[in-house]
């Protein structure tokens, strides 16, 4: 039979105050429970079922409470709930107003501060994806590719917003990376979508001759459509950056030369660039692409020598 301290404990998620304990049950109740082990302390003030005690939910709860104010789960523990590749931390960060003074010292809790609203969403608990994007940014913690991880997946996954990352990143002028972040911020909002096409954007196509191509664009054949990862328009060729998982299968293999083919019948040529290749030969995936772009260009603008730079387009 449920008892009052489950229905108590049931319409707060799981987590309750010690004191919204103590004055809906009184005090003598409720140190009872804690002495007999059926109510315990998660963090400071903050109390659950010990059963629950490693329920994730539970303990995010149980971090707000205990911070207290216009408190919300941020950072790396905000990546997990939104569902977002996140680093291994095993302590849970809050983010609290800058005017608030957090109530609670606990090693297993970080509190960042910021001079703006919380602004927290789902049931008033976490931070907004670009927010908790940002914060978890700034911790430093991981390489490159895995810190930027997180922000491609919810913006390609259209939970988050490149413009509002960037306009977080902007407003946030003594956090430590802004300026990288900001690059990111841009090269998503351009139409990069995974790891591979921002190296082949910034390391292997940013040179005179191969900058202009529009990047995502969205192509027509037929009722099918097709998004190219990077096009020059005015040759109809397309260059595909492809990723050593997604295009490693024989399915996927099929897939591609059927799009490929569907392309080529409204006049497209499609290059394909392995990882392994973009990694290791990025000379020669220049030279081969101005190659094939020079001969479509003739074909395309007889007289012309096919060469022109387009990177002022």
């Amino acid at each position: 039979m449920p008892t009052d301290l489950d229905c108590l404990l049931q319409r707060s998620a799981g987590v309750a105050e010690y004191a919204t304990l103590v004055e809906a049950m009184g005090k003598t109740a409720i140190d009872g429970h804690i002495r007999q082990q059926r109510l315990t302390q998660v963090f400071p003030r903050a109390y659950a079922r010990p059963w629950d005690v490693d329920d994730r939910d539970v303990r995010d709860r149980a971090a707000v409470l205990s911070v207290g104010g216009d408190a919300a789960i941020c950072g790396v523990s905000a990546l997990r709930r939104w569902r977002l590749p996140a680093p291994a931390d095993d302590r849970i960060h809050v983010i609290v107003s800058r005017t608030s003074r957090p109530r609670s010292r606990h090693p297993d809790l970080v509190v960042h501060r910021t001079k703006l609203p919380t602004q927290s969403v789902l049931l008033d608990l976490v931070a907004t994806q670009e927010r908790a994007l940002a914060i978890a940014w700034a911790w430093r913690a991981l390489p490159g590719s895995e810190r930027r991880a997180p922000a491609i997946f919810a913006v390609q996954r259209g939970d988050a917003s490149a413009s509002e990352l960037r306009a977080v990143a902007r407003r946030a002028i003594r956090m430590r990376g802004r300026r990288e972040l900001l690059e990111l911020a841009d090269l998503l909002a351009s139409g990069c979508e995974s790891e591979l096409e921002i190296w082949g954007y910034t390391s292997v196509f940013d040179v005179p001759g191969l900058r202009g191509a529009s990047r995502q664009l969205g192509v027509r054949v037929g009722a099918r459509s097709y998004r190219l990862d990077m096009a020059y328009d005015d040759a109809k060729l397309a260059v595909e950056l492809d990723g050593r998982k997604y295009h490693a299968s024989a399915e996927q293999w099929e897939r591609d030369i059927k799009r490929d083919l569907a392309l080529a019948t409204i006049g497209w040529q499609t290059i394909r660039l392995s990882h392994h290749r973009l990694m290791t030969d990025v000379d020669g995936c220049r030279r081969d692409v101005l190659r094939v772009l020079a001969a479509r260009r003739r074909e395309h603008w007889p007289g012309s020598s096919g060469s022109h730079d387009v990177s002022s387009r």
